[in-house]
């Protein structure tokens, strides 16, 4: 699992797995420790470039939309999201906080096509859905129509399960194959003695969400609230409980 797509897959167990974790010799937990620094380090640029972007692309859209203009709410949202995902660069820990810079950035242009288009007098175009498993990844697959023929059919669990949350198609592939999709992890230090703790990376997905405002949001691709969570710095509150 390589969140950017290149390189070796780092090491990722699931929760069950990191609660019967037994003490891993120093060398085991350093392996871990340079995983997560270079993912870290990939992520961080991949990051800043994507912020550059947007920044780019909102200067050159930029908006005079009068208050009450349909368009004007997205326009500020896509301003504040922007704004959160510098805030959020600069403050990042952990994988799935630079995950979210990227969210950001790029729905802050999506945003700015949409409160161009309501500006305008124009329906905008759907936004498209980001894969839950890793919100890097390209958009989620279309889920089937209701009423079409898998509907009317058998469904199997591992398709079932597939289509429970959004996915890209490669991540629909590996659940449908019995397979752990290619996840975003986060690092969380899991307890395997009254003294001893050790790091493991887990899919972002399962830390706790009193430990972390992403692991329920697809990285704040499913919520509006996220810049807003930013900017008032509940996100780094949470993530100082976790740690």
């Amino acid at each position: 699992m390589d969140t950017l797509g290149s390189g070796t897959p780092p090491r990722v167990v699931g929760r069950r797995r990191a609660r019967r974790l037994r003490p891993m010799p120093k060398e085991q937990q350093e392996l871990v420790l340079r995983e997560w620094a270079v993912l870290r380090e990939r992520l961080r640029r991949h990051a800043s470039a994507r912020l550059a972007d947007a920044g780019d692309a909102l200067r050159a859209g930029e908006l005079d939309l009068p208050q009450g203009n349909p368009g004007a709410r997205d326009y500020s949202w896509a301003l504040e999201a922007y704004q959160a995902a510098g805030k959020l660069l600069d403050e990042a820990v952990d994988l799935p906080d630079l995950a979210a810079v990227v969210v950001l950035a790029e729905r802050a242009v999506e945003r700015l096509a949409v409160a161009r288009a309501r500006g305008a007098g124009h329906r905008p175009g759907a936004v498209p859905e980001r894969c839950f498993y890793n919100p890097l990844h390209p958009a989620a697959r279309r889920p089937p129509e209701p009423g079409g023929r898998r509907a009317r059919g058998r469904v199997s669990a591992r398709r079932a399960a597939a289509d429970r949350r959004p996915a890209c198609a490669s991540c629909y592939r590996a659940l449908l194959a019995g397979q752990q999709p290619d996840v975003l992890p986060a690092l969380i230090r899991v307890r395997v003695s009254f003294r001893r703790t050790v790091p493991v990376l887990v899919p972002y997905y399962m830390v706790p969400q009193q430990f972390s405002p992403w692991s329920a949001t697809a990285c704040g691709a499913y919520d509006d609230d996220a810049p807003g969570l930013v900017m008032s710095g509940e996100h780094r509150t949470r993530s100082v409980m976790r740690h």
